[in-house]
């Protein structure tokens, strides 16, 4: 069940990262029931797409679990569609834009699985994923499963109030009919911003921290002001075209990308007296380095 010292750069897009000492992929509810109780009460970590997460050099000393086989699936009726947490949001996404479903524009070009979205509440500055969701389902540390209402979530921006260690497993969500030609263009016009404005072509994690909001505006504007566009340490570099990404231009490490966010942060507490905080999620640093970065365990 359980393998050792696996690679966590290639299973996630930052192509980053040391290894897991344990790693196990569940394909049903029931193969990871057995995986969670095998665990007796330790801590893991749950690993999506890998589409928001900077592994450290060392690795990762908690066990990481994925979800894979019978946990991927789209199904559409006539008015929502239940989704595997192993299914793609570009398969979800690119099926409510075929078959003319209102509401999932804001989802266009994200990458990641439908688990990791409903972890980290995925979407624009405006809507998330939670604003979609009828019902969700997971997995507690004991094997139970839950049903999960959206006022149960009290989803947040990049956040839900849920334990960590509950395991997405599915949700339904509303995906009511539209006109297509709209669907379509709305689906086209916020792909050409995506692309026109953010980095794909590189390996990253999307935006590196949280909008702060107030007068400061966007993450990028404040980072832009503190002078960090385009820098860069070892293999990483803060992009010219966003200045709230940070890509792996070429061998980068974790040590560098963190270097970069400390950096970052420091500069933009000096020039605006507020500190960002991270929106990626951070495996395997330790206190200090989390510290330095404005993150927690």
């Amino acid at each position: 069940m359980w393998e050792s010292d696996v690679s966590l750069a290639s299973l996630t897009r930052y192509r980053i990262g040391g290894p897991a000492d344990r790693f196990a992929r569940f394909a049903n509810p029931v193969e990871l029931a057995a995986g969670l109780r095998s665990l007796e009460g330790a801590t893991y970590r749950v690993l999506g797409w890998g589409a928001n997460v900077l592994v450290s050099d060392r690795g990762v000393s908690e066990p990481i679990l994925s979800l894979s086989g019978d946990l991927d699936f789209l199904n559409l009726s006539a008015d929502a569609v239940d989704a595997g947490a192993a299914a793609g949001l570009p398969a979800l996404v690119g099926d409510a834009r075929r078959e003319a479903r209102t509401g999932w524009d804001f989802l266009e070009a994200v990458p990641g699985s439908v688990g990791g979205a409903l972890r980290m509440n995925a979407g624009s500055a405006e809507v998330g994923i939670w604003d979609r969701v009828l019902w969700a389902e997971a997995m507690t540390a004991t094997g139970d499963r839950v049903r999960i209402q959206p006022e149960d979530a009290s989803p947040g921006y990049r956040s839900v109030g849920l334990p960590e260690a509950w395991v997405f497993l599915a949700a339904r969500f509303s995906a009511l009919p539209g006109a297509p030609d709209a669907v379509n263009a709305a689906h086209a016009e916020r792909r050409r911003r995506k692309v026109q404005t953010q980095v794909y072509e590189l390996p990253s994690c999307g935006s590196i921290w949280k909008n702060p909001g107030g007068p400061y505006g966007s993450a990028w504007e404040v980072v832009d002001r503190a002078g960090m566009r385009g820098a860069v340490r070892g293999g990483a570099q803060i992009t010219e075209r966003h200045a709230n990404f940070i890509a792996n231009v070429g061998e980068a490490t974790a040590a560098d990308v963190l270097w970069l966010m400390a950096e970052t942060r420091r500069r933009v507490y000096d020039l605006t007296g507020i500190w960002l905080e991270p929106e990626i999620c951070l495996w395997g640093f330790d206190s200090e380095e989390l510290s330095s970065v404005g993150a927690v365990r």
